[in-house]
């Protein structure tokens, strides 16, 4: 009889997306098994199937869960000080987020809190909310700088980010975000010079950063900034991403397809142009519907469109203090059935591999052999309740590199044997 380090058994449903990329007649492919056991060693999935003969050091009934591949949250704000409650309610009142950034809030509010706190008290602060994200069933999530828009701070930000890798392996993806906004000053040309010049080159030195982003809007960066930032990062051996037509359609979907960029995010005001070249393209639309929500915005990205126009969909939190305070990756599969009218195995796929791909992980989103064992037990009856319940944690355990991380929805064991 095989060995293995976990058993989970007969679990009542196993969802997974079926292919390593969803797109086009793909999107909807799952696949579903009932009663089923999963043999993991180690940090992989071993064996998937009925009655597996297997001697485990442990065995979890899985008779009452739904099981599915933990989520893949491609577009966080994760480090930061402060608080932005009060711009809530400004907005609630009725001031649009632009007209409390020119308030001097926003961005460049976060800004100036972050730079204020040193990195253990940043540390402490990111490390809670990644066990909150993990508490909800985010199993990898990709973390950005950019709260620094000076050197220091943001060097300061990407180490804490390197800790948190270091603690929770596997889990925390980096991305350099240097240009954010534009500190008051600089010109958009003179801080574009510093980020390239200065910022980018220690990044790259001390590894701290697999991927670069960028904030391409009118008011921040323009396009031909954009390709500057891009070149420079490609020459350093970057990845690339960048948020794009958000708020004004400026062609950043377009320029994501021509640079080969791993992810186009936001999307709010895509052209039709834009949308025929991401088809075409192996980048992934990664859709925020928590950002459009949160800011009370009547816009949503046009996910039907990017579906049936080929184009590789995903869905992320954004989780960040101003625009997307949240932690629930469930709350953003709501928001996505709701508001983008996705069906059901779309947004799997958008939450599974297809998130994996914005990260450039194909080890991960998918329960398949050979494959990483990241999975959460849902406590729920089938996995239609996905959509049909929202506001809640159904997430009642929490599997991370083959070992339970997270159990009864709070109980946090990483580490622990």
């Amino acid at each position: 009889m095989e060995k293995c380090s976990l058993l989970l058994k007969n679990c009542m449903e196993i969802i997974s997306p079926k292919n390593k990329c969803a797109r086009g007649k793909a999107r909807k492919k799952i696949n579903m098994w009932k009663n089923t056991d999963i043999a993991i060693n180690n940090d992989t999935i071993a064996d998937i199937g009925k009655n597996l003969d297997y001697r485990p050091d442990k065995v979890i009934d899985a008779s009452n869960y739904v099981v599915m591949p933990g989520f893949v949250d491609s577009h966080t704000h994760l480090v930061f000080g402060g608080s932005r409650d009060e711009e809530y309610l400004m907005r609630v009142r009725g001031e649009s987020y632009e007209k409390i950034a020119e308030q001097g809030g926003g961005i460049k509010s976060t800004v100036d809190k972050t730079r204020k706190l040193g990195e253990n008290e940043l540390f402490d602060l990111a490390e809670n909310r990644l066990r909150k994200l993990l508490s909800y069933g985010t199993t990898t999530v990709e973390v950005k700088s950019g709260y620094g828009l000076d050197l220091k701070t943001e060097m300061k930000m990407l180490h804490v980010i390197k800790r948190l890798q270091e603690k929770y392996p596997e889990t925390v993806i980096s991305t350099f975000m240097g240009p954010h906004e534009i500190p008051g000053k600089y010109s958009e040309r003179e801080y574009m010079d510093y980020v390239c010049n200065e910022m980018m080159p220690e990044v790259k030195k001390e590894n701290l950063a697999e991927f670069v982003d960028i904030f391409t809007e009118k008011g921040v960066f323009s396009i031909d900034e954009t390709k500057k930032y891009f070149e420079e990062a490609k020459k350093m051996g970057f990845k690339l991403k960048i948020h794009a037509d958000e708020l004004h359609p400026l062609g950043g979907a377009e320029l994501a397809a021509e640079y080969n960029a791993i992810s186009a995010d936001h999307l709010m005001e895509i052209t039709e142009k834009g949308i025929e070249r991401l088809g075409k393209s192996n980048t992934v639309a990664t859709l925020l519907p928590g950002t459009s929500f949160f800011l009370m915005k009547n816009n949503y990205a046009p996910a039907r469109k990017l579906l049936d126009n080929n184009v590789i969909v995903a869905l992320s939190t954004d989780y960040n203090p101003g625009s997307s305070n949240t932690y629930n990756m469930q709350m953003i599969i709501n928001l996505a059935s709701l508001y983008l009218k996705m069906d059901i195995e779309e947004i799997i796929n958008a939450v599974g591999v297809n998130a994996a791909k914005a990260v450039d992980r194909s080890d991960r989103g998918i329960i398949k052999k050979d494959k990483k064992a990241d999975l959460i037990l849902l406590d729920i009856p089938n996995y239609k309740y996905l959509v049909y319940q929202y506001g809640l944690n159904n997430v009642k355990m929490v599997i991370k590199n083959g070992e339970k991380v997270v159990e009864n929805r709070t109980d946090y064991l990483f580490g622990e044997s």
